[in-house]
């Protein structure tokens, strides 16, 4: 990478739906960001929704009539609490009503054309949209420079919408506008901009997939060339292990570009599985920390050749749904119908957890969303057959041996196991696993 690709005054900071929770999570944010910069230094910062609000999103947008409005309402409600609460001035509660009604519009509108996964996106880009107006506007009252601004007219997306892709290729020359903004403001200047959506040609909202925040904050650290990107977690780091679920877990320092790339993918869900790439291509590091603790414990991810943990990696994913699939005529399970197999899975939005294959059935793991299962069942009707069971775990141990595994899966029913090199995984039944 040319010296020129990177700012050595600039940083990309994300910070999650925990982070910004209430006005008192804003306030932190806002003395952290304080105390990060220095002086002179340029920052873009990727916001996700607060809290739990992406859930009640998805609520509204499976709701209809009057439930419907009165549930959006309560959102838009709670925001504009945020804002008393803040005391921002009555401009910024006007920005954020019209910010959020134009998503509500946009979505009815998708509804019209029968898009209901476009108006799936619409409603719930609401949630970045708001938690961004109120941050940067809390920013603003404490003195610091800053700047709101719609990611949408910098990631442009194509594919499916739930999951839409990014032109990674041309972040550069997108970014431009961005950068635009952020370096012509003298001395220390922020740009607060949202995670997880995007903006298809045909000019509708997208999103990237959930947890896409962090992608988001990788690419617009490409786009405006900045030195490194920091995720703002409510745990030290990487861990080894959830300390929910393993006591005596610890947080990794240091975690190789390529191994990050393979505890996303296999689950770990401190890491957007996308988010490494664009930045392991950047030679950009990626760092982990706790903005409950920032100057504690934290985790660099970069190239750190050859470097393996010096403690093995545990992975556990609930709520997972096998599906078996097989053509419709029961015949062999051939590359032409694995083609047009992966095509529609790829359409319908499912990302493979695990997946084995038979003669003549293809099984795959994958986290249980009931509408991109009906979407595949739906699209895949006369040609393939999808039986699907729910409620199954993914256990995922990495630098471990049969001994670590056998004694973390006594006494379950073991459905399906797989070993690749330091890799082990095993697909356990749950109290839950049903039909």
């Amino acid at each position: 990478m040319d010296e020129q690709d990177v700012n050595p005054l600039c940083s990309a900071h994300k910070f999650g739906g925990a982070s910004v929770r209430d006005a008192e999570a804003i306030r932190r944010v806002g003395s952290l960001l304080e105390s990060q910069l220095s002086a002179g230094e340029k920052a873009v910062v990727v916001v996700s929704a607060m809290g739990k609000t992406t859930n009640a999103l998805e609520t509204v947008w499976t709701a209809s009539g009057a439930l419907r409005r009165e549930l959006w309402d309560q959102c838009v409600a709670s925001h504009e609490d945020v804002a008393s609460a803040l005391n921002l001035p009555d401009k910024v509660v006007e920005d954020l009503r019209d910010r959020m009604e134009a998503c509500w519009h946009e979505a009815h509108e998708a509804e019209e054309r029968e898009a209901t996964q476009a108006a799936y996106d619409a409603f719930v880009a609401a949630g970045e949209l708001a938690s961004t107006t109120l941050v940067e506007a809390w920013l603003r009252t404490t003195g610091l420079a800053s700047t709101w601004w719609d990611v949408r007219d910098t990631l442009a997306t194509t594919g499916p919408h739930r999951f839409a892709r990014v032109d990674e290729a041309s972040l550069r020359e997108v970014g431009a506008s961005l950068r635009d903004i952020l370096y012509g403001a003298g001395g220390r200047h922020v740009v607060v901009t949202q995670g997880f959506i995007g903006r298809h040609s045909d000019g509708t909202t997208s999103t990237l997939g959930r947890e896409g925040s962090d992608y988001s904050a990788a690419l617009l650290a490409v786009a405006v060339e900045a030195r490194e990107v920091t995720i703002w977690k409510d745990v030290p780091g990487m861990m080894n292990a959830d300390p929910k679920r393993h006591a005596d877990a610890v947080t990794v320092p240091k975690v190789d570009h390529a191994e990050a790339l393979e505890l996303s993918y296999y689950g770990a869900s401190v890491i957007h599985p996308r988010t490494i790439k664009p930045l392991q291509n950047a030679s950009k590091p990626l760092w982990v920390k706790s903005f409950l603790d920032p100057q504690g414990p934290s985790t660099c991810i970069d190239s750190f050749p050859g470097l393996v943990p010096d403690v093995p990696m545990f992975i556990w994913r609930e709520d997972q749904s096998w599906l078996e699939i097989s053509t419709a005529d029961r015949s062999f399970l051939a590359e032409d119908h694995l083609t047009e197999l992966f095509g529609l899975l790829d359409e319908a939005g499912i990302h493979i957890r695990l997946m084995q294959q038979s003669a003549t059935h293809f099984g795959l793991l994958t986290d249980r969303d009931p509408a991109r299962l009906s979407a595949l069942k739906e699209a895949a009707k006369g040609t393939f057959e999808v039986e699907a069971t729910h409620g199954w775990v993914l256990l995922t141990v990495r630098y471990g041996d049969e001994a670590v595994i056998d004694a973390l899966t006594a006494n379950c029913l073991v459905h399906v196991e797989q070993r690749a090199g330091a890799t082990w995984r095993r697909v356990l039944a749950s109290p839950e696993t049903r039909t």
